[in-house]
């Protein structure tokens, strides 16, 4: 598994994950179409966010993407960043490729971009993604009650994160990951 900068060309690929209901409802945001993904994909490639780093998950052995990462609201001030990851098809979720992922890319925000923190939010009911954050080193910090709107109902949202040093104190050969192509000064 390796993580690559996702291109315009994705935007196919992408947009069929989103039309899987579990994978909208996880990765959240509305239904869009496949010419609104690409216009999206294509600005973003023009003039990419500061803040923001969209990565596709890949197999190794043939280089098929298997789902997403993204990395937002980084503040390479303060060494903080937020992420989201989603498999997408339902036939890839189950096999490791999350947890390589989420692992791979520790190793490159605490390696290569050199940040403090890295926290994320999930759904208060997702015990097996909260189980999965908490086997690579995050800690719960907390709840935010009825932090959004879904299948009729307020839901709330468990907040995680992981520290540069609990990172470090993981019993794991780390990657040393580089995503190229990075532009790292606009970070």
């Amino acid at each position: 598994m390796y993580l690559r900068p996702i291109e315009p060309d994705d935007a196919g690929i992408v947009h069929g994950w989103y039309e899987d209901a579990e994978f909208l409802a996880l990765m959240g945001g509305r239904p869009a179409s496949l010419a609104e993904r690409r216009a999206a994909f294509a600005r973003r490639a023009e003039d990419p966010p500061r803040d923001v780093i969209n990565l596709l998950v890949c197999r190794r052995e043939d280089g098929r993407p298997v789902g997403r990462v993204d990395v937002f609201e980084i503040d390479p001030y303060n060494g903080n960043a937020g992420f989201g990851i989603g498999i997408g098809d339902p036939d890839d979720r189950g096999k490791g490729y999350g947890r390589d992922a989420v692992e791979a890319l520790l190793d490159y925000l605490f390696g290569q971009l050199r940040l403090e923190r890295v926290w994320l939010t999930t759904d208060a009911d997702n015990a097996i993604a909260q189980h999965l954050y908490e086997t690579v080193g995050f800690r719960r910090e907390g709840v935010a009650r009825h932090a959004y709107h879904q299948d009729g109902r307020y839901q709330d949202d468990v907040r995680m994160a992981i520290l540069r040093d609990e990172w470090r104190a993981l019993p794991r050969p780390k990657t040393g990951l580089r995503i190229d192509p990075m532009e790292p000064e606009r970070l």
